[in-house]
């Protein structure tokens, strides 16, 4: 029994083990994906929409009529000894009586005439709720390329990370190689010299890349609340959702990987008019353009419809006899009216300062669209730029391709020493390395240009 529990427990281990040498595999969706899920400013953003549907209903509400009632209760002490007469001060009306007194009041009104002010209020609370939804839109686009950036960053430096590795156990193969050849007379110090330089140079580069990574993934780490670990880490290409591709040569491969960009129907084409931010812009400014209605028509009558029904009951000496005698007593119906004459032109002067911010908000979406249409294009031309690199990356890695394989040939006929084909398997992952670097920043600035522009896709 217990040689099976040892068993078990033995078998546990070797399973974590394992386990934990297990690489991480991340795709650019599932990042993005987890970092939208758990994004306190969406989340925001998503309330703040649900706080401007409130305000529409409430915005709606005034057009119906208002019904209310009020109830008094109350007991009037007269202090005169019966020798005092009714007065007024103010609304309030004195009276010469010692009494329980009750009021039951119901007030309907309703308003008959405001020139569409109430339908203007309406119409604003619609655009800011508009305006809400695209904000989150905004944010969220916001979101996508600050999840792009560090992606790209943390795909670059684990791929440099990796092969940078790969290369310095080239370096070390040959240190040993030139080493062993030194003290056998055959070689100068100064060569091992020059192989030990390339080692540390290739060992600080590691160790840069290595702190990039862990800064750009714990960056990423805060977006996505995810923990990162250094080791195993493998990230797949932006467009790629299926599976991870091999982005280091195996040296001991003859085949060199042909990594090509994916050929996406995209439109390049961008008008800035037809941008979330036009349009939050284009609301903004009619909101405005509705406030300034407001005021113009603020300067006409209203007219408001209403009724009031009261029940009053009293009683000298008991609050009961009081409740009871409450009883119908008037009905009041009529139509009140409001204009103001003479403001201190306050109005006007509220009308200047709307007309002014309208011409504002004019100015500022111009100069915001003139932003976006010139990242744009810098965008565009870096894509272009990056293409054209590719093209030369790919004639290099031809070159180099045939350079190892005729160093193969001669190490093969023992006609070549085997430092010389170390070195050009290196220079061969190098410009491997280049060529994929050059991949992910094309496929970068296409992803970035399409949520610029909005065509990309979740």
């Amino acid at each position: 029994m217990k040689k099976i529990t040892k068993g078990f427990i033995t078998l546990g281990i070797i399973i974590a083990v394992q386990l934990s040498c297990l690489g991480q595999d991340f795709s650019y969706k599932d990042t993005l994906n987890s970092a939208i899920n758990n994004s306190f400013d969406l989340k925001m953003s998503e309330t703040d929409i649900g706080i401007s549907r409130a305000q529409l209903k409430a915005v709606r509400a005034d057009w119906y009529p208002t019904l209310s009632m009020q109830f008094n209760t109350e007991y009037n002490k007269d202090l005169t000894d019966g020798k005092g007469t009714y007065a007024y001060a103010g609304n309030t009306m004195i009276t010469p009586f010692t009494q329980y007194r009750d009021m039951l009041y119901l007030t309907l009104s309703y308003n008959l005439l405001d020139y569409g002010i109430q339908g203007k209020k309406v119409h604003i609370a619609k655009q800011e709720l508009a305006q809400k939804e695209i904000s989150y839109k905004l944010q969220l686009k916001e979101l996508k390329l600050k999840v792009l950036e560090l992606y790209t960053k943390a795909q670059q430096n684990n791929n440099s990370l990796n092969v940078k590795t790969e290369v310095l156990n080239l370096y070390e193969n040959m240190f040993k190689n030139k080493e062993r050849m030194f003290k056998a007379g055959m070689n100068s110090k100064l060569t091992v010299m020059d192989e030990a330089v390339k080692i540390a140079k290739t060992k600080n580069e590691i160790e840069n890349s290595k702190i990039e990574l862990k800064n750009t993934l714990e960056d990423l780490a805060y977006y996505t609340k995810q923990d990162y670990n250094l080791n195993g880490l493998n990230f797949r290409n932006i467009d790629d959702t299926d599976g991870a591709d091999d982005y280091i040569v195996e040296i001991s491969s003859n085949n060199v990987i042909k990594s090509e960009v994916k050929k996406n129907q995209f439109d390049f084409t961008f008008d800035p008019y037809l941008t979330d931010e036009s349009r939050y812009y284009d609301l903004e400014i009619d909101k405005k353009k509705s406030e300034l209605s407001i005021l113009k028509r603020q300067l006409f009558p209203s007219f408001r419809f209403y009724t009031g029904y009261s029940l009053y009951g009293q009683n000298p000496n008991n609050y009961y006899s009081s409740v009871q005698n409450i009883g119908q007593r008037s009905l009041v119906i009529g139509v009140s009216s409001q204009y103001v004459f003479f403001d201190g032109f306050k109005n006007r002067a509220n009308r200047e300062k709307t007309k002014l911010e309208i011409q504002k908000l004019q100015l500022e979406k111009e100069k915001k669209l003139s932003e976006l249409e010139s990242k744009y294009k810098k965008s565009f031309k870096t894509y272009e730029s990056y293409n054209e690199e590719l093209t030369t990356n790919k004639d290099l890695l031809a070159t180099v391709k045939e350079k190892l394989d005729a160093v193969n040939r001669l190490n093969s006929n023992k006609l070549i020493e085997q430092n010389e084909l170390l070195s050009t398997k290196a220079e061969l992952l190098n410009q491997e390395y280049e060529l994929e670097q050059n991949i992910i920043n094309i496929t970068s600035k296409l992803e970035e240009m399409k949520i610029m522009s909005g065509a990309d896709e979740l």
